[in-house]
């Protein structure tokens, strides 16, 4: 009788189909989870997405078409652009600012006097973040793309009590960095009526506006520059305190454009050929965009300024370049941990019409 046993050429040809199966499985297991992580990181993007346009629908549904608009378009180049056309329209990230005023059920959130209202001042922005070892915060441009943050800030419009002085007494007493900074990215309500607002002399709209915008703001032959340093929303996150403006991280460009009949308005280059001097709306240095000559519009009491000249504001929003019948957002989200490496862009469009 003989005894059944595996050859040694049996044994070599198991192992090396077991060594398949394994690696064949290792595979298996690796897809599935990288499927599962980009299913989580695609989840997480769209659930930013939802936050930030049902924000936009909510206050947009209470715009008050009699109050102030301020628009600023700013743009500027990504610095590892790769493409054959440098001046491609996707070469180029905006990181635009809209402040208007809306109505709806407003409450403070960090105030530690609680406060309610109906009617609200509220800016969307690329956040600045504070850096102390800086004379200036660190600026949206100066991010990485995947760090940036939205801010969202409402200032409720609350009536002055008694012993309060006048709305543009108390603003004139702004005369820090820090305070203007304050007011700005952690105050949540504004003494004064949205009358008020719009009849407040040229010469504090201007520091106001500057430091709404982070702009150096020039209208009506008044220029601030003097608060620019505490302008634009600036939030610390080392001051847990200073992030309740915060409303989506990982936003890596907002952009604002207004429909004019023709097209979305202003485009750094619509017809995107290689060249910016032919119908860029933005103002030019060269053949290239300006730094600091910031194209915007102010409505109702200021022109629309794009490309070279001032253009006349409407008294109907709808007709004014960069309002229009409709507002697109164009945002482009990043996930936490960076999963999806370019991000993702989306537009939301939100009408104006009645």
């Amino acid at each position: 009788m003989t005894r059944k046993a595996f050859t040694l050429l049996e044994v070599v040809v198991s192992l090396g189909i077991l060594a398949m199966i394994l690696s064949f499985a290792g595979v298996i297991f690796r897809v599935s989870v990288d499927s599962q992580r980009m299913a989580m990181a695609n989840a997480e993007i769209m659930q930013n997405l939802r936050v930030i346009t049902e924000q936009l629908d909510a206050d947009f549904r209470g715009l008050c078409k009699e109050g102030e608009i301020l628009v600023f378009w700013r743009a500027a180049r990504k610095p590892k652009f790769a493409g054959a056309n440098l001046n491609d329209p996707s070469a180029f990230e905006r990181y635009d600012t809209i402040m208007f005023f809306a109505t709806g059920d407003f409450s403070t959130t960090y105030d530690p006097n609680f406060q309610r209202g109906n009617v609200a001042r509220i800016c969307y922005t690329l956040a600045n973040v504070w850096s102390a070892a800086s004379s200036e915060p660190n600026r949206p441009i100066a991010q990485k793309a995947w760090k940036r943050m939205l801010a969202r800030t409402q200032h409720i419009l609350v009536a002055r009590r008694p012993a309060d002085s006048n709305f543009t007494d108390y603003m004139g007493t702004f005369i820090q960095d820090s305070l203007w900074r304050d007011w700005n990215s952690n105050d949540e309500t504004d003494a004064v009526s949205m009358e008020e607002w719009l009849l407040l002399e040229d010469s504090l709209k201007a520091d106001i506006i500057s430091v709404i915008a982070d702009v150096e703001f020039t209208d009506a032959g008044t220029t601030s520059t003097k608060y620019r340093n505490a302008g634009g929303v600036i939030l610390d996150p080392n001051q847990p305190g200073s992030m309740h403006p915060l409303l989506c991280r990982g936003v890596g460009q907002f952009k604002v454009q207004g429909w004019n009949g023709a097209r979305w308005l202003p485009e750094v280059n619509p017809d995107g050929d290689a060249d910016l001097t032919d119908d860029s709306d933005f103002f030019l240095q060269g053949a290239d965009l300006h730094a600091k000559d910031i194209p915007g519009l102010r409505f109702p009491q200021g022109p629309v300024r794009l490309r070279n000249q001032p253009l006349r504001v409407d008294p109907d929003l709808r007709k004014v370049p960069g309002l229009g019948r409709a507002l697109k957002f164009t945002f482009t989200l990043y996930d936490s941990r960076r999963l999806i490496r370019n991000g993702r862009t989306f537009t939301h469009i939100v009408s104006l019409d009645d």
